[in-house]
């Protein structure tokens, strides 16, 4: 009888410091405020660069020449139909994801 009290009190201070590890990890996920608002601004340049990125590529089309969109197109289909080819198979991607 003296054995299960005493087994009872160390499983319960091991019980204990369990739940006590697990509920300070939690605590440590809390952001501040300035950390948020510095990714906020983060993730609003990268949306502008990509905005912009877009815009540039855009107006370089528009400047290209008639010829030279349709060489731009043709390439584009025969880059298309290359790396098809070359594109691994599905259960190879799934299975070894550390190959070519």
């Amino acid at each position: 009888m003296k054995n299960f009290g005493k087994n009872t009190k160390i499983l319960l201070v091991i019980l204990f410091s369990i739940t006590m590890a697990l509920y300070s990890c939690k605590g440590s996920e809390k952001v501040s405020k300035e950390v948020k608002q510095a990714e906020k601004a983060q993730r609003r340049m990268e949306n502008d660069f990509e905005k912009e990125y877009r815009q540039a590529i855009k107006q370089h089309n528009k400047i290209q020449s008639k010829q030279a969109k349709q060489s731009m197109k043709q390439m584009k289909r025969s880059q298309k139909k290359s790396n098809k080819s070359k594109e691994r198979v599905l259960t190879d991607r799934l299975l070894n994801s550390n190959c070519k």
